[in-house]
């Protein structure tokens, strides 16, 4: 079972089926299936941000890192409706800690103004100092088709 409430550090990758050990510790990895908010952005403006829900992300049994599949979370980002602005390339900000939810706010849409998202924020995200937008230029930034 995966802790998400311990802050990690996402290490996005390319990779096919397994992506092999840690790449900071040389650990095990464990895939879990876990609810993530994504950011998007066309250029220098910012498109949509989306919770999605997936096995995509490795998580390390020793240290505090998850290898998110950034084909995988491509893919997803890939398929949209109209109105929807995602844009072409993405950042992973970190997990949604569903069960923070109180239990009289649970009927609300994630986001609502009364219904915050309880997000744990991946520790490289930059958000803690910075927009989204500004972490899209700095780090993690994948494209996608």
């Amino acid at each position: 079972m995966v802790n998400i409430k311990v802050p990690r550090e996402a290490i996005c990758q390319s990779f096919k089926g397994q992506p092999g050990a840690c790449p900071k510790c040389g650990s095990e990895l464990i895939r879990s299936t876990q609810t993530y908010m994504v950011a998007t952005r066309y250029g220098k403006e910012l498109g949509d941000t989306f919770v999605i829900s997936g096995d995509f992300g490795w998580f390390c049994t020793q240290c505090a890192v998850v290898v998110i599949d950034a084909e995988r979370v491509g893919e997803m980002m890939s398929v949209g409706k109209p109105g929807w602005r995602v844009g072409p390339e993405f950042l992973v900000l970190g997990i949604v800690d569903l069960d923070a939810i109180p239990q009289n706010k649970r009927h609300l849409p994630l986001g609502a103004p009364s219904a915050p998202i309880p997000l744990i924020k991946f520790s490289n995200s930059g958000l803690s100092r910075k927009s989204p937008i500004e972490s899209l230029n700095k780090i993690g930034r994948k494209r996608h088709k």
